[in-house]
This record gives C-alpha cells, structure tokens and sequence, in this order.
C-alpha cells in the first residue's frame, strides 16, 4: 500500500500480478484481497491487468480521500432512469428516436449524414457512443478509416455473466456477499435491495443475481451446466437453498461486457476527435484516465462535450476535478 500511495506505476508493459509477486504478496493475499477487489473493479484477471491500473483502483477509491469510497445506489430501475433521460432530452427540444438503427455516416459535405434505418439525417455534429468493437462497420469508406480502425485492435473484450435465481423462500440475510475461492465471485439479493431502495417490504420469496466477472471460462458452457454449477456453490455458502424451490433461473452472458485494461492498452484509447468534421466519439473505452467503469463512462461524456464545444469555437469545462489528496496522500504527493 505505501508503494502504491507513492504513486501509480507507469505502464511499462508488466501485469499487475507480477508487480504484486514483486512486492511480496502472497497466493492467499492475491486470491482473497487483491483478487476479488480488482477482477470485480476492472473485470480481467491480475494476470492482464496493466500495473497502472491495478493500482490506481486502490489509490484512487481507498487511500486518496475519505470521500472516494462514498458510492451512489440507484432508488428505481434503470429503466426509470433512461425514461427520465428521455423526457429531460425532449423537454430541450431534442428528439428520442426508438427502434431505429444506425448503419453508418459520412462525412464528406459541410455536415456529417447519418444513414439510419429510417433514412438519411443531416446533423451538425454528431456522437457515436457506440463500443469500440462495432464503431467499425459504421466508419465511412474513406482512407481516414483504415488507420482509425487499425488503432481500435489494439483493445479487446471481456465478458461478465450474470446468473438470476428465483427462490421460493429466503436462503440468506444478506443483501450482498463475496463468495471466495469460487466460480461465482458475487451475490447480490436484489428482493431485499429493491425493496429497500422502493422504501417498502421485500417480495415474497428471495430473488438473488449471482455475477463472474472475466467469465472467460462460462463463455462455451451451456445454460443447464451454468446453472447447475451456480447452485452447487451457493449451497457451499448459503445452504438453505438447497432446500428452497427454485422458481426460475436465468443466464445472462455480457460476451463484450468491457474493453481489458490490459498493459499496453492505453496507446489505443482514442481521444474525442475523430479524422471526419463535427464527428466525435465518446464512452468508457475512450482516453477518459480511468478503466471500464461508469465513472470512466461519465468522464468520457465530459470529455467528448467539451470537445464539441470547442468546435463551435467556444471553450467550457465539464469535466469534474479530481477528488484532493488527504492525510498521509499529502504527504506522499508531495
């Protein structure tokens, strides 16, 4: 922890498995702190993980300030939530279009056209918050674009897969667990949680979201054998549930679930310019500083606004200062 209060290692091509090996940390130290902190912030194993990350999650979220462990947790569905975007966009003049998809844009007139399942629209600018494996197909064909993609496959994927069960009784007290040395590396039991969140009784029975994250091993295995394996370690922890009905059971599998923070991987994080006028790309796999998350996603957002806003010839920051280092932080900065 002092090493990494000293400052974040640079990414010199060393994994941050290594770098721990390097500091002393033992096997039950990576698999049981180190581990399940990172492969969970980060989704990818120690193993491929860049140093720069690996140790910017604990710099930056445990020892820098009090108030970087604050977290947010949402009152109602995301559905809710994306609803109120949308009312927010139109209340602006803006307009949601649903059930239309992009095929592509060019870019070779004045403003940029986007070719849309229900016809060409011209825009003065436009955003493509599309991940950064499917941004290709929706390049123009121009020379620009040969050397735009080549930079995107330096990144690649990782999946995360979620499994729902739905019990016809409760199996635990807890809301949520980290479940060690196992396939399964979280549970979540989102009755109790939504129904704290709505202010009212959590729903009969219990409803529990077990995730792997780097669930690079679930990727080929069928639904039954998931499931099968899920409910074999949740009775290790948990083994009311083996006396428990299940009602229902789904596999969820996020086959390109984030980008890797791979060593080397930050070379290839565009910024928000792009070789075509009034055309700028944003999301958490962009240059934001930070690695896949919804902080990451948020200061992309900031980034790439900040960029439109300069091409109108004005300037205007959004993006929000970093939290000020305290106590022995100071110190160590300085």
């Amino acid at each position: 922890m002092l090493a990494v209060m000293r400052g974040a290692p640079k990414d010199d091509g060393k994994d941050f498995m290594t770098w721990l090996r390097e500091h002393g940390q033992t096997q039950r130290a990576l698999d049981r702190f180190w581990g399940p902190v990172l492969v969970s912030a980060l989704n990818d194993d120690l193993d491929q993980v860049s140093v720069t990350y690996g140790a910017m999650v604990f710099r930056d979220a445990f020892l820098k300030s009090a108030e970087a462990g604050r977290m947010g947790v949402p009152t109602v569905p995301l559905s809710q939530l994306y609803g109120e975007a949308a009312d927010y966009i139109r209340a602006r003049g803006g307009e949601v279009l649903l059930r239309s998809s992009v095929e592509g844009f060019s870019a070779d007139g004045s403003h940029p056209v986007i070719h849309a399942s229900g016809g060409d629209v011209e825009f003065d600018y436009v955003v493509s918050a599309v991940p950064f494996h499917g941004v290709e197909k929706l390049l123009p064909d121009s020379s620009e674009t040969a050397k735009f993609a080549a930079e995107l496959q330096g990144l690649h994927t990782v999946p995360i897969t979620g499994i729902h069960f739905w019990f016809d009784r409760e199996v635990t007290s807890l809301e949520h667990a980290v479940l060690l040395d196992r396939t399964i590396q979280w549970m979540f039991q989102k009755s109790k949680i939504l129904g704290r969140a709505v202010g009212g009784p959590a729903a009969t029975g219990s409803y529990l979201e077990l995730v792997v994250s780097s669930s690079k091993t679930l990727l080929e295995k069928p639904r039954a054998e998931i499931i099968e394996l899920a409910q074999r370690e949740l009775a290790e922890f948990f083994p009311l549930s083996q006396d428990a009905r299940l009602l229902k059971a789904t596999v969820v599998k996020e086959v390109h679930a984030t980008f890797s923070p791979a060593p080397g991987s930050e070379m290839h994080r565009l910024r928000p310019w792009t070789p075509w006028k009034n055309v700028f790309i944003s999301g958490d796999w962009t240059a934001t500083g930070w690695p896949a998350t919804m902080e990451g996603a948020v200061r992309g957002g900031y980034a790439t606004a900040e960029a439109l806003v300069a091409a109108t010839g004005r300037s205007t920051r959004f993006l929000v200062p970093d939290l000020e280092p305290q106590g022995l932080m100071k110190l160590f900065s300085r």
